[in-house]
């Protein structure tokens, strides 16, 4: 698709679409939930509604589309004993009209879902859901009753199949307090060298926990699953660091260090971003900072099988700033880790940063099918897309918060986004679906830098009813159409519109200079030819 964008830009634009270049990947649509909000969006990259599901819950906190058209999204349980930030207890599957097929509860004194869910290829859903533990848990496991003296949230990976409408079987499962290390206590099991066992978890590592704090340990706050090696990798931001475990054990071997097809069982088999933790490095080698969306890059795309994460919390005090990071883990193809400590790389093979670009938590980052990359400054709720030079081609900032959508020219307050995520039209999800573009949502609309999409030529029925030639052209530029009435206007690449007639066979370019343009042709019954032309001289 092309996007067309005049270059008036309005001085009270201050959500829905801020910038359109030339560049911007159009043929898909964006999908965000604002976490205030209960609805899930789908929007063109004009920014106008093309599909839209009411919720009952807030969301706690992810939602996608899935392969087969149904949202799969989560809800905030608002009875639920887990108060901090990425709460939720619910997940639900939502059919493209809006209806729940299923729902779940993972809310309860002892577990809450949060934060994020995955599906599997199989259809099951893995699920990050806290683990509550007692001080009398603590103090079994070595942890020092000086750090932290009350209960403990600590972390569990769920496989479930969904069953019914309200129910579901837990297939498999692993949890972070069966992979423990301390040297504080040698009367426990667990008692050990910290910096002799990197594939387990330091009980004892405080992260800047005191008395005083929330008991969430390890704040899991997202999870994604490679089938190719059968393995979980997720993201622990209060660590600052990544791991990756085997999935290919049973429930019972998850427990243990053994089974699987690493034959580690359920312990670490990777681990990133924070080699002080586990004894093999000091501060100056700590790479991730609060991070978070850690996922691994898709076949088909470039750098297949690297990781990509959102690196919140980067720089000082003084200068913070982000960065979207590629690491590419030395494993080979049976999915083995090369153990030399600490884990490499030693760096990103790929980041991105900019001036003020800064965002202090939620947030994520998707490579985009031209090699552009999708990025979501959650607690700006801005979504902008980068092209293969770093340069900003595309800017939204989601005009939802709690109330509702805001009139334009309303200041962006409380409009923080978890994540956005990008769909091609070819996806499969859309298959056989209607997706009409409707409206923007801010109230009071205006339509931003005047964005239009057109479908090109090979997307169109009415493809063969306009003729434009030749291309590249010198000067004169014809069109041949069975039309009496149409009108014809001419865009340059960053569209603005610079010429317009209505009606004529032939068109004198020589005032335009060399370069790219665009030419939309549209007859009085709606029928639309859009075609981007060369003039080279």
């Amino acid at each position: 698709m092309i996007c067309f964008c005049t270059s008036a830009v309005f001085t009270q634009t201050t959500v829905g679409l801020i910038q359109h270049n030339a560049g911007s990947q159009d043929d898909g649509y964006v999908l965000f939930t604002p976490v205030n909000n209960t609805t899930a969006y789908l929007i063109d990259k004009c920014g106008y509604i093309v599909h839209s599901w009411a919720g009952r819950y807030r969301p706690g906190l992810s939602v996608y589309l899935l392969p087969n058209g149904k949202l799969l999204r989560t809800g905030v349980d608002n009875y639920s004993p887990f108060f901090t930030g990425g709460g939720g207890g619910f997940i639900e599957i939502q059919n493209w009209d809006g209806t729940v097929e299923w729902r779940y509860k993972i809310s309860n004194p002892k577990e809450c879902q949060h934060h994020a869910v995955k599906y599997m290829p199989n259809g099951n859903i893995l699920v990050i859901s806290w683990d509550r533990k007692t001080f009398e848990d603590l103090v079994l496991t070595g942890r020092n009753p000086a750090l932290f003296n009350k209960d403990f949230w600590s972390e569990k990976i769920l496989e479930i199949r969904p069953i019914g409408t309200d129910s579901a079987e837990i297939v498999w499962q692993w949890r972070a307090w069966d992979h423990l290390i301390q040297d504080f206590d040698n009367t426990k099991e667990n008692f050990g060298v910290v910096a002799e066992h990197p594939e387990k978890m330091n009980v004892n590592c405080s992260n800047g926990k005191t008395k005083d704090a929330l008991p969430d340990w390890l704040h899991f706050n997202s999870i994604d699953y490679n089938p190719a090696l059968d393995q979980i990798v997720v993201c622990g931001p209060f660590y600052n660091e990544i791991w990756i475990i085997d999935h290919s054990t049973t429930t019972t071997e998850a427990a243990t260090g053994s089974g699987g097809k690493s034959g580690k069982g359920g312990d670490i088999l990777y681990r990133w971003g924070n080699p002080a933790i586990y004894g093999h490095g000091t501060t100056d080698d700590q790479k991730l900072f609060y991070q978070h969306d850690i996922h691994w890059i898709p076949e088909g795309f470039p750098n297949a099988g690297s990781l990509m994460v959102f690196n919140n919390m980067r720089g000082t005090n003084n200068a913070k700033y982000s960065s979207v990071d590629i690491i590419t883990p030395p494993v080979n193809e049976n999915g083995a880790y090369e153990q030399t400590l600490p884990y490499g790389p030693s760096e990103p093979i790929w980041s991105y940063t900019a001036s003020g670009f800064y965002a202090k938590n939620l947030s994520s980052t998707q490579l985009l099918q031209n090699g552009n990359v999708l990025i979501c400054n959650g607690p700006a709720g801005t979504f902008f897309e980068i092209d293969s030079d770093k340069n900003k081609v595309w800017e939204y900032v989601n005009p939802v918060v709690a109330s509702g959508p805001l009139a334009q020219g309303s200041p962006p307050l409380a409009n923080d986004v978890f994540h956005c995520r990008f769909y091609p039209k070819d996806y499969s999800g859309f298959d056989g679906r209607t997706l009409v573009k409707t409206k923007l949502i801010e109230n009071k609309n205006v339509n931003s830098y005047g964005c239009t999409l057109y479908e090109s030529i090979d997307e169109q029925s009415n493809a063969n009813e306009f003729k434009i030639f030749p291309n590249p052209t010198e000067d004169i530029l014809t069109i041949k159409t069975e039309y009496l009435r149409y009108s014809i206007e001419i865009y340059d690449i960053y569209g603005k519109k610079i010429l317009s007639v209505k009606n004529e066979n032939t068109i004198n370019t020589k005032a335009l200079s060399n370069g790219t343009y665009f030419v939309s042709i549209t007859s009085d019954s709606g029928k639309i030819k859009t075609e981007k032309i060369i003039i080279k001289r």
